[in-house]
């Protein structure tokens, strides 16, 4: 069972190799010198064993492992390498947290996101983007997001379909808007909402 669960992986893997780095069975066999019906005999599982050479030739022309081409489901693996999501293993980028009072300040408008990554706690974002910042909510707002659920955001007045949390100065109160098409005069865009966390500040996060 382990060697077919072996050759299983051989065949899948060359094929994904072959196909994924836009060689072909015939430039494989003359850059290695191997015979092209051990190759079709692997792609098309005719064989049972394959010499340790032969598996050698190939792991080394396409810059793999010996045992990772044996044993690794290399697809899945360079799908969840990159992947930036809980699940997949590409390292999310960093984001200055803020408290949402200090969304109307001047340090949170104008501040570059540099400099705001040295001062201030950070937090992920399974994302990438210019302006992102992370804002801790003190309120309930809409029906929707209590005090402590963290939303990612994205600093700034955009033309998106993406919910906005926005700030009325003259009753002093944060409002998120589903909607582009709601009226936002005189209010401050605080910026468009990338990514919710629910509970993120009840669960000791926060120091």
């Amino acid at each position: 069972m382990y060697k077919k669960k072996k050759m299983e992986h051989l065949r899948k893997n060359l094929q994904y190799l072959l196909d994924s780095r836009g060689e072909t069975r015939v430039s494989l066999c003359e850059q290695t010198n191997l015979n092209r019906t051990t190759i079709y005999n692997i792609l098309e599982d005719r064989v049972q064993n394959v010499h340790s050479s032969t598996i050698q030739k190939i792991s080394n022309f396409f810059g793999i492992s010996y045992s990772e081409i044996e044993s690794t489901d290399i697809a899945e693996k360079e799908r969840l390498d990159g992947t930036i999501s809980y699940e997949g293993n590409m390292n999310p980028c960093a984001v200055p947290l803020f408290m949402q009072s200090e969304c109307i300040t001047s340090e949170f408008l104008v501040s570059k996101i540099g400099s705001l990554m040295v001062g201030r706690q950070l937090t992920y974002y399974f994302g990438t983007g210019p302006n992102i910042v992370a804002v801790l909510l003190e309120d309930d707002l809409s029906g929707k997001h209590n005090s402590g659920d963290l939303l990612i955001i994205r600093r700034g007045n955009y033309t998106s379909n993406n919910p906005k949390l926005c700030f009325d100065p003259k009753l002093q109160q944060f409002h998120i808007k589903e909607s582009n098409r709601e009226s936002l005069d005189n209010w401050i865009i605080i910026g468009d909402i990338m990514e919710e966390r629910f509970g993120y500040g009840k669960n000791g996060l926060i120091t």
